[in-house]
């Protein structure tokens, strides 16, 4: 049996304003650990969805959608 990674059911898409990305840049500002943390949270969510609080709450419509 061969291990494939998980496939993402959520995809993360950073807010772009003109040619910044204000949340990638402060994602990169942040020390090591912060990081893990965040990052930790950002693949429950892409790859356990539906979630719930305290990790997603629901933006509505967004998107036009």
């Amino acid at each position: 049996m061969t291990n494939f990674p998980p496939k993402k059911i959520v995809s993360v898409v950073f807010w772009k304003d003109t040619n910044k990305e204000p949340v990638r840049d402060w994602l990169k500002s942040l020390i090591k650990h912060q990081k893990k943390i965040i990052g930790e949270d950002i693949k429950t969510v892409e790859m356990g969805w539906p979630l719930g609080m305290p990790l997603v709450k629901n933006l509505g419509k967004v998107f036009g959608k």
